[in-house]
């Protein structure tokens, strides 16, 4: 008997442990680090756009998350980011983004965490 509910409780603390690391590694997750960062921000207008997680790579404590922002008012408007997260205990946290392909705006304004697109070489004139 004794070993039954020894197994029993070894079964529910795995099952918990399991639960809890499906619902960390989540899209939903990831979006609601993903808003947390944007809400921090004065120089995002969030309110104004619409936040979809389209995919998510987890691997170990770090995740990269391909997110699109669409206008509120013009649902033809939108802009790609992607995003490196770290794992903080049991939730996410935005380390970086950048726009989408490397090029493009970025809901998070010029003082973003953004990085600039490579400046392109000045054509050589040939001789």
């Amino acid at each position: 008997m004794r070993l039954l509910a020894t197994c029993l409780a070894v079964s529910v603390l795995a099952w918990n442990g399991c639960s809890r690391r499906d619902a960390l590694h989540s899209k939903e997750a990831v979006k609601a680090a993903i808003e947390a960062h944007l809400q921090q921000r004065a120089d995002v207008m969030y309110s104004s756009m619409t936040l979809e997680v389209q995919d998510v790579k987890f691997s170990g404590d770090t995740a990269l998350a391909q997110a699109t922002f669409r206008s509120k008012r013009s649902s033809q408007i939108s802009v790609g980011v992607n995003y490196t997260l770290h794992r903080a205990g049991d939730h996410w946290e935005v380390d970086r983004s950048t726009p989408a392909g490397g090029l493009g705006a970025s809901p998070h304004g010029a003082g973003g965490t953004t990085q600039p697109p490579a400046p392109t070489p000045a054509p050589q004139s040939s001789h």
